[in-house]
């Protein structure tokens, strides 16, 4: 029996996006003594967002929750220098993460930052930028991955002298997309009320991406197989 005659290539499919979304990412890390204590923080923290928003003439919805995390925190005991092998407790450490989307809009970026430097203590707050809505540009780094390897598989199949003939399968694991950039960290609140609209104007460069596809083809001899 003949074996079939196969070439499977991964082609990739790169895009360069234009963001329309400026992402303010708030990350919260404070040490508390109990859990109580803690969890009550995290509901005035997100209290304390929301203010800012509606300040800021944002709705409080839009401070959207993306991790949250209480645990207990210990340390090593250390006796003349030398670490005793036992730990103690040291209190509940929160973590929290608030992310607030809105469109491109400095004066408006430096307000939100602003107030939240004013409100919210131990944090650092990213600035990413990032688009609305992905999957359009996700189908088209489909399609020019495919394409992608469809050409590459024609010039392989060309230098071996064969054509191609009938996809055989084409595999494609879907992940989810991120197409977004870092542009800036805050690291302290004086930072953050400090900042004007000009210490942020900030032009974010064009978002890559690419997604892989592997396609399989039979391959036919000569020049005259299935195209």
């Amino acid at each position: 029996m003949e074996t079939e005659k196969l070439i499977t290539v991964k082609g990739r499919g790169n895009i360069r996006v234009v963001p329309d979304v400026t992402r303010v990412k708030i990350e919260i890390a404070s040490l508390f003594d109990s859990y109580q204590t803690a969890y009550k923080m995290a509901s005035a923290n997100l209290k304390d967002v929301g203010e800012v928003l509606t300040n800021c003439k944002l709705e409080k919805s839009m401070a959207k929750t993306i991790s949250f995390n209480i645990e207990k925190r210990f340390r090593d005991v250390y006796k003349n220098d030398h670490c005793t092998g036992e730990q103690e407790f040291i209190g509940y450490c929160l973590q929290q993460t608030i992310k607030i989307d809105f469109g491109m809009d400095n004066v408006l970026l430096s307000r939100v930052i602003k107030g939240l430097g004013e409100r919210l203590t131990d944090m650092e707050i990213r600035i990413e930028y990032t688009v609305k809505d992905p999957r359009p540009h996700q189908l088209k780094m489909i399609d020019r991955a495919v394409k992608d390897a469809t050409e590459k598989a024609r010039i392989m199949a060309q230098a071996a002298g064969c054509t191609l003939g009938l996809v055989k399968s084409i595999n494609y694991y879907e992940t989810e997309m991120h197409i977004y950039s870092w542009a800036r960290s805050l690291h302290e609140c004086s930072e953050a009320i400090g900042c004007t609209a000009d210490s942020l104007d900030i032009t974010p460069d064009d978002l890559c991406a690419g997604e892989d596809v592997t396609v399989t083809w039979y391959l036919s001899n000569g020049k005259h197989g299935e195209e």
